[in-house]
């Protein structure tokens, strides 16, 4: 199972950012993640004008985080 992180920055700049965790999933393949994270890239203006995204990761579920997620 797999978990969508999406990386948004501010419009211009990489020095304002946010990463976006998705709330759909989890997903049973890698190739579902990433077409979600394509989803939420397309979606973004609406909800958030003036951000864009930059980067996503796909990470297994159970897998542990710690400190900052590399993108």
């Amino acid at each position: 199972m797999f978990e969508t992180l999406v990386l948004v920055c501010v419009i211009g700049t990489t020095n304002i950012c946010h990463t976006l965790e998705d709330l759909e999933g989890p997903y049973n393949t890698k190739q579902e993640c990433i077409s979600r994270a394509y989803e939420i890239a397309a979606d973004l203006p609406s909800y958030m004008p003036n951000y864009q995204a930059l980067k996503y990761k796909c990470i297994k579920d159970k897998e542990t985080l710690e400190g900052k997620v590399r993108t």
